[in-house]
């Protein structure tokens, strides 16, 4: 079957450690999104997704030349977790494997591409070597059959990888690779680092430990100078340790230098420290070594070759020395979880809150050039008559966007809240939106100021709100079961009426096309038809499912429903009897549905990551989308007709083509409406 054409992606997994990678060409960037890795064209905006992995991303390398991209996932407990190694030309895989116990934490190839290292978590603990060439471990050895358990307990540490961490401290987690020797590769974690040499004659992999005497570290990143000569930890504890690998020299090895902080700038004060500990390193060219914080600085630094003095030090920080100098700073806002070299004097910051930040090395100044949803998106909805923007929602904030460019255009923040629901008013002037708090709130959409908000609205969090089509009343929904509907026209809001039939969340509202009725869903496995005027009930739909999603069709005589008995029912808005029932999915639960503007089309998207376009009459899938890592919560068509907006649990956005000509008259495609902001604010 044919799959819908993806049009743009918004989607960025900042909290994977290293997720963002610049390959050698440097035209494409590389990410993981769920339990893909997107190759992203930096000058055309070109998407492509690497699928095979089976749960989400947890370690991602592109290999030196560029040949081949390494991409490590999490597994649940008691399976193995799967590294796929990628043909970076073809975009296929070229091998995969399954050795470490539920995650894995690292990858990294060696210099000269013929190896991956791959790092087990902590339920593993393990380093796998492996020929990418042969497509072997280095080991060699085939694991025995069940009945020779003594054995297989004997050889686990050959065929299940060598143990990175030691024996009297904790695990290792991440990989450092050395730039000239493709033989050697450092692994570091809690208060443990090793330097690696692999024996290819012999096919064995021999870890020695780095002298650093008493001083106690969790090495957070790890990164070798140009030369081989010197690697640089960063700890949680917001210093760096350099150490001299001697790894050219046999017979010496590989000790620290020294444990530096930064100079302070007051001379009462003892040390600096970079706060929230040193996240990243980067090491460039003649030898400027770049910084990422927990906090979100980053800084261009050196470490001077003489400490300065300070007056007092104590005999706990006897072993710290302050010696980094600060040449240069910048702020990111979030802790700092990839630092690569783009081009001829950018650097490309990716950060815990799923944002992607550029740096000139001259000036140090600081451009966001991409941000997306760090939590589950929840709502995604257009203006009425309006296609040029679009608006989504979920856990502290609601963002709208710009759906040609795509680009965020507004931020709307309101901490430790979960907004859960969206609508415009009629004019596209405002944007109102249910809280998990039981608050109501409305934003004027060119600012993102607060306009107004009903406190209390419900008694529990409020699920979902919508506005009647003469833009007079307001309709909400929330977790009692209870309906309220509320005066949209005066500046009090104030209730008009409350209606209570459901005995669970409702999970949505739509009002009708001749603006006569509305219907509501619930999670008890009702659904109501409601007079609008009377505001008395029609009748009930009752069916043996936890009724998610409602729609109208545009002329009104049906709805459609969709829910956890994974059915989509077509229903006659005459009298509630049902027409058609069709199954929308073989194994997930359907959280979405909606139908084009011309009403020729619908659209489903379940908790399998597949997003479907049906033919309405025929009831025909006509296409699908494969491109989601995570439950589909919903799904909107642009009213012009030529795009389909999707959002998931992971947080990624989906803009895709519309497949047909569509059948919308021009005059409702091109009116603007007040819809258009330019702003780009933080409330």
């Amino acid at each position: 079957m044919d799959e819908l054409e993806i049009f743009s992606v918004i989607a960025f997994d900042g909290i994977t450690r290293n997720a963002l990678g610049v390959h050698p060409d440097e035209e494409h960037l590389l990410y993981p999104m769920g339990n893909k890795v997107t190759i992203k064209n930096a000058k055309t905006g070109e998407q492509f997704f690497l699928a095979g992995h089976t749960n989400f991303v947890s370690a991602m390398c592109i290999s030196p030349k560029g040949n081949f991209v390494a991409s490590g996932q999490v597994n649940h407990y008691g399976f193995k977790a799967m590294v796929i190694i990628w043909d970076f030309a073809t975009r296929k895989i070229k091998s995969k494997y399954e050795m470490h116990k539920v995650r894995v934490e690292d990858v990294c190839f060696t210099s000269d591409e013929q190896y991956l290292i791959s790092l087990g978590g902590m339920d593993d603990g393990c380093v796998v070597v492996w020929d990418v060439q042969t497509e072997t471990p280095i080991c060699g050895i085939t694991p025995p059959s069940n009945t020779i358990i003594f054995f297989f307990c004997f050889y686990r540490k050959l065929f299940a990888g060598t143990f990175a961490g030691s024996e009297i401290f904790g695990n290792a987690t991440i990989i450092a690779r050395t730039n000239i020797s493709g033989r050697h590769f450092i692994t570091a974690g809690d208060r443990t680092m090793k330097v690696w040499s692999i024996d290819d004659k012999n096919r064995k992999v021999q870890g020695i430990d780095v002298k650093i005497g008493k001083l106690k570290r969790t090495i957070n990143c790890a990164v070798v100078d140009e030369n081989d000569e010197f690697v640089y930890c960063g700890t949680t504890s917001g210093d760096i340790i350099k150490a001299r690998l001697n790894i050219q020299e046999p017979g010496k090895f590989s000790a620290m230098i020294g444990c530096y902080s930064k100079v302070p700038k007051c001379t009462k004060s003892e040390r600096e420290v970079f706060f929230g500990g040193v996240r990243n390193l980067l090491f460039l060219p003649n030898k400027k070594l770049i910084v990422g914080a927990g906090d979100g600085t980053v800084e261009w630094i050196e470490i001077t070759e003489h400490p300065s003095p300070v007056k007092g030090k104590s005999k706990k920080n006897l072993m710290v020395t302050p010696c980094i100098v600060t040449r240069r700073s910048a702020d990111v806002c979030a802790a700092v979880t990839s630092l690569v070299h783009y081009k001829n004097g950018l650097i490309l910051v990716g950060t815990a809150l799923c944002e992607i930040h550029e740096i000139e090395l001259s000036s140090f100044r600081t451009r966001l050039i991409a941000t997306c949803h760090t939590h589950a998106i929840q709502a995604v909805v257009f203006p009425r008559n309006c296609s040029e923007i679009f608006a989504t929602a979920g856990k502290n904030d609601i963002r709208i966007w710009k759906l040609a460019t795509p680009k965020e255009l507004l931020r709307i923040t309101v901490p430790n809240f979960s907004c859960s629901s969206l609508c415009f008013d009629i004019t596209g002037g405002s944007i109102i939106s249910a809280w998990n708090d039981g608050t109501i709130r409305g934003f004027a959409t060119n600012s993102g100021q607060l306009v107004f908000a009903i406190n209390c609205a419900h008694t529990k969090p409020v699920t979902v709100i919508t506005i009647t089509n003469d833009g007079c009343k307001l309709i909400s929904g929330g977790c009692d079961g209870q309906i309220r509907l509320w005066h949209a026209k005066t500046e009090a809001r104030h209730l008009l009426n409350v209606m209570k039939e459901h005995r669970g969340p409702i999970t949505s509202l739509e009002v009708s096309p001749d603006n006569e009725s509305f219907i509501s869903s619930s999670l008890d496995g009702t659904c109501v038809m409601w007079n609008l005027r009377t505001l008395e009930r029609k009748f009930t739909l009752r069916g043996d499912t936890m009724y998610a999603a409602t729609c109208f069709v545009p002329d009104g005589t049906q709805v459609l429903t969709c829910g956890s008995d994974r059915n989509i029912a077509y229903w006659e808005t005459l009298d509630g009897s049902m027409v058609r029932q069709i199954e929308g999915s073989t194994t997930g639960t359907l959280n979405t549905i909606s139908i084009s503007p011309d009403g020729q089309y619908l659209l489903t998207g379940s908790d399998d990551c597949i997003l479907k376009f049906w033919d309405y009459r025929t009831a025909n899938v006509l296409r699908v989308g494969l491109a989601h890592a995570a439950a589909i919560t919903g799904g909107a068509f642009a009213p012009s007709g030529k795009f389909i907006v999707t959002i998931s649990a992971d947080g990624a956005i989906i803009i895709w083509k519309y497949p047909f000509e569509t059948s919308v008259s021009s005059d409702d495609s091109d009116r603007k409406s007040d819809c258009k902001t330019d702003a780009k604010v933080t409330s």
